[in-house]
């Protein structure tokens, strides 16, 4: 498969481990090769394999020899651990990377990839995939999603924009780069992602990093005590549901590639 020539407007900004879930996807359904898929993995920009960890050729390929091969997007914050598996080892870094897949055999855990991102210089980006071995026979904790992601995102934007509260998101438009983290890339997305999945992932995507960077920069545009607290509030609940749809909309996308 061939991305060659896609515009701003159709690149998706997502946690590294969103990206690399969605291709591997579309080489196991057979759209691309796991040469191919490994580089499309990096996504678009300047990104590319660090030293040692997971070389990703051998990851996907790797998938096919597991029974019932199953991908699990974890984004996890500091107190919302849920659905991560693997050593103690494993925690930290899914916790520093705020990502982690949990790759299941016959619903099975087998490992833990997580992403650790270094830029030795050049505005290039060097990712190394860590991986983390399961303890034999974990089980996998049952998906934190509700399944109505779709719904309580739009929601919670529609509370967000009938209260009185001024937030400056625009999640109609594509991310500045400035915002997006090292820990995210630009992609397209694998051809047979449909619209209302692509719709789904790309409203969830630019809301939790519009929120994020919103919360990071803190409560400036306000001048109450109060108001910033309603202001935070609004974003910790808006972030925590684009959390959720995110994890959602990229597993319901990896569960219809892989059949």
């Amino acid at each position: 498969m061939s991305a060659a020539g896609p515009s701003a407007r159709d690149l998706v900004a997502l946690p590294r481990a969103a990206v690399l879930m969605l291709w591997a996807s579309a080489y196991l359904r057979g759209d691309l090769g796991p040469d191919d898929a490994a580089e499309m993995s990096y996504g678009v920009g300047r990104s590319g394999p660090g030293d040692g960890g997971q070389n990703l050729f051998a990851w996907m390929t790797g998938l096919r020899r597991l029974p019932l091969a199953q991908l699990r997007l974890v984004l996890p914050v500091p107190g919302r651990i849920a659905g991560l598996v693997g050593p103690p080892a494993a925690l930290p870094a899914a916790l520093e990377s705020e990502q982690a897949i949990v790759v299941t055999g016959a619903g099975i855990a087998d490992h833990t990839l997580i992403p650790s991102v270094t830029d030795p210089g050049g505005m290039v980006h060097a990712v190394t995939w860590e991986r983390f071995e399961a303890p034999v026979g974990s089980q996998v904790p049952p998906a934190a999603t509700s399944g109505h992601a779709r719904e309580e995102l739009l929601r919670a934007m529609r509370r967000v924009a009938e209260g009185s509260i001024d937030l400056d998101l625009v999640p109609d438009e594509p991310v500045e780069s400035a915002r997006i983290p090292p820990t995210w890339t630009s992609t397209a997305l694998p051809r047979h992602v449909d619209d209302s999945a692509a719709h789904l992932l790309v409203l969830a995507a630019r809301t939790l990093i519009l929120t994020r960077s919103e919360i990071d920069e803190g409560s400036g545009h306000t001048v109450h005590l109060s108001e910033a607290l309603a202001r935070r509030g609004l974003l910790d609940e808006l972030h925590d549901v684009a959390r959720g749809a995110l994890v959602e909309a990229v597993e319901r996308i990896v569960a219809a590639e892989m059949g």
